[in-house]
């Protein structure tokens, strides 16, 4: 499972890491024969998530739910009291309800893995996880860019109907709220997003430089 090439360290290790939690997550929704909405499997890809997360200690992944939804609970309070301070005086129901409703969309595609990450470091150096229970470079790049792409799909289609959905309810200048409000909300989600593809890439990258350099 793990790399040949030396041990890890720093973000590459905490992305494994994260893998490695997320994989135990995963399995125990395949294990029940359900799937997430927006975070289909192939069998293949179900196989590598059993071999990944099959050794993970159960206590060790309790305690990674659990610093995860306080660091995601932090980050959401964040969001929504930053977001709801933009709102102008006297604003209207449903700009409220739209600014609630994009502060959550906000903090979940964003939020949720930035506290992800972190728990996830914190939990391997905890239970002093070692470099060969990680998955190696390639399986890590492949399932963190997969779930990157799955979360900004979940997002993507929750701020459409979201949006579909305020624009149906009479009262307020749809255009103009649109372009205050929905499109400057989404420029952090996208700038998060564009980060976790370039370091995915890089740890393909890496993990196809060995091969390279023994042709």
């Amino acid at each position: 499972m793990s790399d040949n090439s030396g041990s890890r360290s720093g973000l590459e290790r905490w992305l494994a890491l994260l893998v490695r939690y997320w994989a135990f997550n995963m399995n125990l929704i395949h294990d029940q024969g359900t799937n997430w909405p927006g975070f289909g499997y192939t069998p293949d890809e179900k196989s590598q998530l059993q071999s990944i997360g099959r050794p993970v200690p159960g206590i060790e992944y309790l305690v990674w739910i659990a610093v995860t939804v306080v660091l995601f609970l932090l980050i959401l309070a964040v969001v929504v009291i930053l977001g709801m301070n933009t709102l102008p005086p006297q604003a209207s129901a449903a700009l409220f309800f739209l600014e609630l409703g994009l502060d959550m969309v906000i903090g979940l595609s964003v939020g949720f893995p930035a506290a992800m990450l972190p728990a996830a470091a914190l939990t391997g150096r905890w239970f002093k996880v070692p470099d060969a229970a990680l998955p190696d470079r390639a399986m890590t790049a492949h399932f963190f860019q997969k779930l990157w792409f799955q979360i900004t799909r979940v997002a993507l289609v929750a701020v459409v109907l979201l949006t579909a959905l305020w624009i149906v309810v009479p009262g307020d200048s749809k255009l103009w709220t649109i372009g205050q409000r929905v499109l400057p909300l989404l420029s952090p989600a996208v700038a998060a997003l564009t980060t976790a593809y370039y370091f995915s890439t890089r740890l393909k990258r890496a993990r196809s430089a060995p091969s390279d350099s023994e042709r």
